[in-house]
C-alpha cells in the first residue's frame, strides 16, 4: 500500500521516495532478523496471558531452599542496666543450645562419625586374622610338642633297652670324656667336678636307677666323712641320722596273709 501510495504521489521528489522506501525496508529487516529467543519468549508470554493468565507456569520450576538462619552467637555478659528492652539474646542463645542438644547426633564428632566405622571394620578383620593365625600357630605347636614327646619317649626307651648295653656304656663314657674335656686346664678339682657331672648326666639317661643309687650313696658317704672331719677338728660330737632304706628296697615278708591275720613266715611249725 505504501508502495502504491508513493507511486500515486506525483508531487513527491524521487530522492524522498527512495529514502522512505529504504527506511521501511531496514525496519522490517531489523524486526525479522532480531533475536529469535526474545521474540519467542515475548510471543509465549503474550499467548499465556491471553489464554490462562499471567500467573500460570507451563514448565515447573524448582527453586533452591532458603539458607537457614545463622546460629546466634553467644552474647557477652551484661549488667541488667545494659540489657536490651525489646530483645533477649541470652534466651535466644539458651534456646538454640537446648535445641542443639536435642539432636541425637549433636555430640558425635565429625571424625568419629566418618572414621569409626572404617576403623571398627579394620579392627574386626585384624582381630579375626590374628585369631586364625593364633589358632594355626597353636595347632602347629601342639603337633610339634606331641611329636617331640613321642620322640623323647622313643629315645629314652632305646637308650634304656637292655639289648643296647654297648651303646649305653659308650654314651656314659662319652659323657665322662666330654666333662673331662670341658674342665681340662683349670685345676684338678674343677676337672673332677666336670667329669663327674658329665658321667652323672649320661648315666641318668642310660642307667637311671643305678645312677640314682650311686649318687645317693656317694652323697651320703661324702657328708658323713665331712661331718667326721668337722667333729675331729672342732671337738664336736654331731651325729647324722642313719640312712633309712626306701620302701621299694625292703624285701616283702608276706605277700598274702592267711585268715587270722598271721604271717606264714612267723608261724611256728606244727608238731
Amino acid at each position: 500500500m505504501q508502495k502504491a501510495y508513493i507511486r500515486a504521489s506525483p508531487n513527491v521528489p524521487e530522492y524522498s521516495r527512495t529514502s522512505e522506501w529504504n527506511d521501511e525496508a531496514s525496519t522490517l529487516k531489523t524486526i525479522c532478523q532480531g533475536d529469535l529467543y526474545v521474540v519467542g519468549t515475548l510471543w509465549i508470554q503474550a499467548m499465556r496471558s491471553v489464554l490462562v493468565g499471567a500467573n500460570f507456569s507451563i514448565f515447573p520450576t524448582v527453586k533452591a531452599a532458603a539458607p537457614p538462619g545463622a546460629a546466634p552467637a553467644k552474647p557477652p555478659p551484661m549488667k541488667y542496666k545494659d540489657l536490651p528492652i525489646y530483645e533477649s539474646p541470652h534466651y535466644e542463645y539458651k534456646d538454640y543450645v537446648e535445641d542443639k542438644k536435642k539432636n541425637p547426633r549433636a555430640n558425635i564428632k565429625l571424625a568419629h562419625q566418618y572414621l569409626y566405622p572404617k576403623v571398627r571394620c579394620f579392627r574386626r578383620e585384624w582381630t579375626e586374622s590374628f585369631l586364625e593365625l593364633k589358632k594355626d600357630f597353636g595347632e602347629i605347636m601342639s603337633d610339634a610338642c606331641a611329636h617331640f614327646c613321642k620322640k623323647k619317649k622313643e629315645f629314652k626307651k632305646y637308650m634304656r633297652d637292655s639289648e643296647n648295653m654297648a651303646v649305653r656304656q659308650a654314651v656314659v663314657a662319652f659323657g665322662s670324656l666330654t666333662g673331662y674335656y670341658v674342665g681340662s686346664g683349670r685345676g684338678i678339682p674343677r676337672r673332677l667336678f666336670c667329669t663327674s657331672l658329665g658321667a652323672l648326666a649320661a648315666g641318668a639317661l642310660c642307667f637311671p636307677k643305678e645312677t640314682d643309687e650311686i649318687f645317693r650313696e656317694v652323697s651320703y658317704r661324702a657328708a658323713k666323712t665331712a661331718l667326721a672331719l668337722f667333729n675331729t677338728t672342732c671337738g664336736q660330737n654331731i651325729t647324722m641320722r642313719e640312712r633309712l632304706p626306701c620302701p621299694r628296697d625292703m624285701p616283702t615278708l608276706c605277700a598274702e596273709r592267711p585268715p587270722g591275720n598271721k604271717c606264714p613266715h612267723n608261724t611256728p611249725p606244727a608238731k
